[in-house]
């Protein structure tokens, strides 16, 4: 990428990332010119402010798919920087635009795209970086990253693109025959009994917290050491995906795994690399995941043992103890069902409760009880 050139004295226009001289009017950023030519860039500026700061098109002036995915992404920016996006997602949202952009052209009027257009986006988003399909499930959630900037488009810049039938996502009938493929995504207590032991020390009290509270990649990720009480045996950890407020007891061997990692630190992650920095801003795009698998080796099986697949285990060997689904619901952070009004009215998950859940999935872990 070409070096920004230097922002001429009192000029009302700066150099943008994307080539272009701009300004931001009305909370919108706008584009001028190119970086090569700083007065056209100017002229038009000077040409189209009086409109703009108005909320007013310029006469003449056709809106490119550029500008409306700039917008769209400085939008995500945002809320990135305000630590309402995962700077991870922001990363996915951007990629996704690139595809769109490359793949339709970004200079092309936005109201000129069509059906024909967006396909072939669809087509571009089903294959990966080796040219392979892409599992139906990332191929979902990039179609919805997709449709999610046409709608911004649409809703938010008074566009009228028609893009829903483009970029749909895969049938139904295509993520069920894909989830059968795969069978079932659970680990042996034998299994996470031998990756424990396999271990390092991090990776250990990760693999424990997955199993004991159904903690994902990104929990793990975000855990702090003041939200865990090993004293008492607790965690107190909202999920960082929904906000839901969650408490868990902690295993001996939990609590055993946490004070050899934390050791005699007060705050701040629980889990850091050994240059001080979060899982989740190493070189490596998953971490976590990254590290799980190398601890799988040959034992890897794609799509299945997976570090989420903790997770997934933990909800359903719970579902077998005797405890109602609102307890599991309650440590793994589920969101409930907007017309679930149990939940609404339900106040508090007993400790007691939290206990014998947790228990029994250690009596299942530790090989005490078989469930078949």
């Amino acid at each position: 990428m070409k070096t920004p050139p230097k922002k001429p004295p009192a000029s009302p226009l700066f150099p943008h990332r994307n080539g272009q001289w701009a300004k931001k009017i009305r909370g919108k950023m706008e584009y001028f010119g190119v970086w090569d030519n700083y007065d056209a860039a100017i002229a038009k500026y000077l040409q189209d402010r009086d409109y703009l700061q108005a909320g007013v098109t310029p006469p003449g002036e056709q809106v490119t798919l550029s500008g409306v995915l700039d917008a769209y992404c400085d939008h995500k920016e945002r809320l990135r920087d305000m630590g309402e996006l995962s700077p991870d997602t922001y990363d996915d949202y951007f990629a996704v635009c690139k595809v769109i952009a490359d793949t339709i052209g970004k200079h092309r009027p936005i109201n000129s795209i069509g059906f024909e257009d967006l396909d072939k986006v669809r087509e571009a988003l089903s294959k990966g970086k080796n040219g392979k399909l892409r599992s139906p499930s990332s191929m979902k959630r990039l179609l919805t990253m997709a449709r999610m900037a046409f709608y911004f488009a649409n809703e938010e810049l008074g566009h009228s693109v028609r893009y829903k039938k483009a970029l749909r996502s895969p049938a139904a009938r295509v993520m069920r025959q894909a989830r059968a493929k795969v069978g079932e995504r659970l680990f042996t207590a034998a299994e996470i009994r031998a990756l424990v032991k396999a271990a390092k020390p991090q990776m250990r009290a990760m693999i424990l917290l997955g199993i004991n509270c159904g903690f994902g990649n990104g929990d793990c990720g975000a855990l702090t050491i003041e939200s865990v009480d090993l004293k008492g045996g607790w965690h107190r950890f909202g999920r960082p995906k929904t906000g839901i407020e969650r408490r868990c007891p902690l295993w001996p061997e939990s609590v055993k795994a946490l004070k050899a990692v934390i050791g005699d630190r007060t705050e701040g992650l629980v889990f850091i690399t050994k240059y001080g920095n979060s899982w989740t801003t190493t070189a490596h795009r998953e971490p976590i995941a990254f590290e799980f698998r190398k601890l799988m080796g040959d034992k890897h099986r794609k799509g299945v043992t997976t570090f989420y697949t903790l997770r997934r285990t933990m909800e359903t060997i719970a579902s077998a103890g005797d405890v109602p689904q609102s307890v599991i619901d309650s440590i793994m952070g589920h969101v409930s069902h907007s017309q679930d009004m149990s939940a609404v009215y339900r106040q508090k998950v007993f400790s007691d409760s939290l206990r014998k859940c947790t228990d029994f999935v250690r009596q299942w872990y530790l090989g005490k009880i078989k469930i078949d």
